[in-house]
């Protein structure tokens, strides 16, 4: 009897324990909704374009940058209410050229600026759908 009771009783705690992990793995999901997806985005004059591509990987977030000069994971990856921040390092004919890039991100619209060792320049993005 006692270890028909210990059984219940195990079973019992292994689906709410699953039940736990399940809802909180779709409360940081929702937290990133509005990020997750691919993301057309441009400098102001339109010289130069990108693709965002935010993901979860279990339970964190990632991103990686596809340009013409490739594709980099996004380092210092942060977003916070609607909040974006991340850098990448890009391969530039040999050299390292660090570009930290930050935005605001208002339903699946992106606004905000790229700085680099030779400036800034503001980007504008649509969230694909």
């Amino acid at each position: 009897m006692k270890k028909a009771k210990f059984l219940v009783l195990s079973i019992v705690g292994i689906i709410f324990f699953s039940l736990i992990v399940a809802s909180l793995s779709a409360v940081q999901n929702a937290k990133y909704e509005g990020l997750l997806g691919e993301w057309d985005v441009q400098t102001e004059d339109g010289q130069y374009t990108f693709v965002f591509i935010f993901s979860m990987e279990g339970e964190n977030l990632k991103g990686l940058f596809k340009g013409t000069s490739g594709d980099y994971e996004m380092e210092d990856l942060s977003y916070k209410g609607n909040e974006l921040s991340f850098t990448v390092n890009i391969d530039a004919g040999g050299q390292t050229m660090t570009i930290d890039y930050s935005a605001t991100i208002k339903e699946d619209t992106l606004e905000g600026y790229l700085s680099m060792e030779y400036g800034e320049a503001n980007i504008t993005g649509k969230k694909r759908k």
